[in-house]
């Protein structure tokens, strides 16, 4: 009898390690700082939707939710284009996501 079952495809659930750590260092850096109406500095997460809505990327203004939460688990690979626009929408440097001070970036 054979191991391969009709109707059920295998997918690996294997993500690449850097892929993965990227993924973090993007979760750590989504906050915004933000006055609010009374005047206080509140610090709140960026939703994976409100930044899918946001981005720019090759004159392009928006992406697909699930492309923004799939970087986030380290399911997808961040390219050059969609590492520029998210570190200019988080407003920090590059290398900031792609090669993190520990210490800077995982101080939640």
């Amino acid at each position: 009898m054979s191991k391969v079952q009709l109707g059920i495809r295998e997918t690996s659930t294997q993500y690449d390690p850097e892929d993965v750590r990227i993924g973090l260092t993007l979760q750590a850096l989504m906050y915004r700082e933000e006055i609010t109406e009374e005047g206080f500095l509140i610090r709140r997460k960026v939703t994976h939707n409100e930044m899918a809505q946001a981005l720019v990327v090759n004159g392009k203004r928006g992406v697909h939710r699930t492309y923004v939460s799939q970087l986030c688990q380290g399911a997808k690979h961040l390219n050059n284009d969609m590492l520029y626009a998210i570190a200019r929408y988080l407003n920090v440097n590059p290398k900031a996501i792609k090669q993190p001070d520990q210490e800077l970036a995982f101080a939640a």
